[in-house]
């Protein structure tokens, strides 16, 4: 009869304390040999931070190299998908010698929760659970009857290796020498990418209710998380006169795309006369009318779920009342959690390849009214019509018709401003006073544009 001993977990990487809880095992229960089984990935967690499986079996083979009694099995790797426990067991048992007897080894953290692992009944009739506690390890009271080894106490973590490398700090004492070279030529556990900070961030939040405008911030971000988790994605776009027709139909479009689950929802702020009288903190209003819609959405699903914004590091550089409705309703802002700017975005959106890396700036159209000057659907519906007519007449990127009571005032970068002709002045206006009769007459500002001009006030 054989003893074989079972060592699962993710070895992200392998380190001295793993080993040494191995030959702890090996000696205690008179194993023959003991088998390392990296996971694929695991059921529980997400995998941002996880090296591959390709990696992790490398590191373990090049830490074990020349202990005959340690062998690695890359099983759950070439799976692929999720691991149970109970599927690898199996295939064990299909591929060594009926009379083997197989220990699995398991970690004092992970006890309480065994009896809720997969098929665990049919678990403890294939394999003997064997706990390696250090010291200090208290006895999972759920579990009083499993054998506890004693291993000695390492204050090792393959968390600390890995915030190490990301600093650039050395590992040498911490994991055989082999595996340090080898992390090294590989580049392994670096400072994280701009796409791996997003998607650990994102991984935390599931399910989730993205709030998506139609800009290149929460267009990136629902993108990303549906592609890491669909099935815990629903993006929610709000419409409303303040929301620019075109940008409807880009998340239309690419919803359809992608095959995201997308709600289209009218968040009723313009039955809001603290919206419409359009003060200082107007924002606020209209992200509190948003939120609740969006939790009418979040109640509708069988587990509770997060509601997720857009907003960015810059945004916090910003008057942005908005965000005091989002902390009051819960709200994540995930490119916040990851530390990530309008900057970073567009470089991940690049690299993917979207055709939306270098849509410009685009806040709502109520934006463009000056405060005190009353929200309604003739002037916003004037802006959209006069920014559109300049965009097309002459390519320029980013342009704001300005609205103060009844005048209506153009706004373009300083590069920009030869461009807007008298002529073309004269357009804007007619076309803006088709919408809302109440204009008087269009001009150029005497300033170059400008972010949240209109906000009169803001602190």
């Amino acid at each position: 009869m054989t003893r074989l001993g079972l060592f699962g977990g993710a070895f992200n990487p392998i380190h001295h304390g793993h080993l040494i809880a191995a030959q702890a095992a090996r000696e205690a229960l008179g194993l023959d040999e003991l088998l390392f089984i990296p996971s694929g990935t695991p059921p529980l967690k997400g995998d941002a931070e996880l090296a591959s499986g390709e990696h992790r079996v490398a590191m373990i083979r090049r830490a074990i190299d020349g202990v005959t009694a340690f062998a690695v099995s890359d099983l759950e790797v070439q799976r692929g998908g999720k691991s149970f426990t109970i599927d690898t067991v199996k295939a064990l048992k299909a591929s060594y010698p009926a009379d083997t007897e197989m220990t699995f080894l398991l970690g004092a953290d992970c006890a309480p929760r065994l009896k809720h692992w997969k098929g665990i009944d049919e678990l403890r009739g294939l394999v003997r659970f064997v706990v390696l506690a250090r010291a200090g390890d208290e006895a999972a009271a759920d579990e009083p009857e499993l054998q506890r080894i004693a291993t000695p106490p390492i204050g090792l973590s393959s968390t600390e290796m890995r915030r190490r490398l990301a600093q650039g700090w050395d590992v040498a004492f911490m994991t055989p020498p082999n595996v340090v070279a080898y992390i090294a030529d590989e580049g392994l556990y670096r400072q994280p990418s701009l796409r791996a900070r997003i998607d650990r961030t994102l991984l935390d939040i599931r399910p989730r209710v993205i709030a998506c405008s139609g800009g290149i911030d929460s267009t990136l971000l629902a993108t990303l998380a549906h592609r890491l988790a669909p099935e815990a994605t629903i993006v929610a776009h709000a419409v409303s006169p303040a929301v620019p027709a075109e940008a409807t139909a880009r998340v239309r479009d690419w919803a359809a795309r992608e095959g995201w689950r997308l709600e289209i929802v009218r968040s009723g702020e313009f039955s809001d006369e603290r919206y419409l009288s359009n003060p200082v903190n107007r924002c606020y209003f209209c992200k509190s009318n948003l939120y609740s819609a969006l939790k009418d959405i979040a109640a509708a699903l069988p587990t509770d779920a997060t509601l997720v914004s857009g907003a960015n590091m810059d945004d916090l550089g910003e008057y942005r009342p908005g965000l005091e409705a989002a902390a009051e309703n819960g709200v994540r802002h995930p490119w916040i959690e990851a530390e990530l700017t309008k900057a970073d975005i567009r470089t991940i959106a690049r690299e993917l390849g979207l055709p939306f890396a270098e849509l410009p700036a685009s806040p709502c159209l109520a934006s463009r009214l000056y405060t005190g000057t009353r929200v309604t659907a003739p002037r916003l519906r004037a802006v959209e019509d006069g920014e559109r007519l300049i965009r097309e007449r002459t390519g320029i990127g980013i342009v704001r018709c300005r609205i103060r009571e009844n005048a209506l005032i153009v706004e373009v970068g300083d590069a920009d401003r030869a461009r807007i002709t008298s002529g073309l002045l004269d357009e804007v206006f007619h076309i803006a006073h088709a919408a809302e009769p109440q204009i008087k007459g269009a001009e150029l500002d005497a300033k170059a544009y400008r972010p949240g001009r209109a906000f009169v006030g803001a602190p």
